[in-house]
This record gives C-alpha cells, structure tokens and sequence, in this order.
C-alpha cells in the first residue's frame, strides 16, 4: 500500500523561526522601541510642536516607527 506525504504542508512550518530565534528577535524590537522613544521624549515641546508631534502619542509613534502599521 503506497502512501502519499503532502510536503507543502510541512514546508511553512519549517521556514518559521524557532522559538529562541522570535525571542531573540522580540528583545530586538523592544529595545529599538525604548531607543525610539527615549530620543523622541527628549526631544524640547517647540521641537515636537515644530515636528507636528504631541508628547501624548509619542508611545504610539515609537511602536508604528518599531513595529509597523
């Protein structure tokens, strides 16, 4: 009895990362978050003003700049 095995069912999975590989990758990105940030609440309010930027959304932009979307 010959059975058939679908390998393109398999083949997503494997190109996934591993675990370690999506932590690693997760620390990445927050820290580029925190950096982000960190440069753009140093930034004086006239400078923020001059850059259309409310302090408020600040959080907000850092995570679009980080993340996307």
């Amino acid at each position: 009895m010959a059975h058939a095995i679908n390998q393109n069912a398999y083949a997503d999975y494997a190109e996934q990362p591993g675990i370690f590989a999506r932590l690693r990758q997760a620390f990445v990105d927050q820290r580029k978050y925190l950096a982000t940030y960190d440069e753009l609440n140093a930034l004086s309010d006239r400078e923020l003003a001059d850059l259309n930027l409310a302090r408020p959304s600040l959080g907000e932009i850092a995570r679009r700049a980080v993340y996307g979307n």
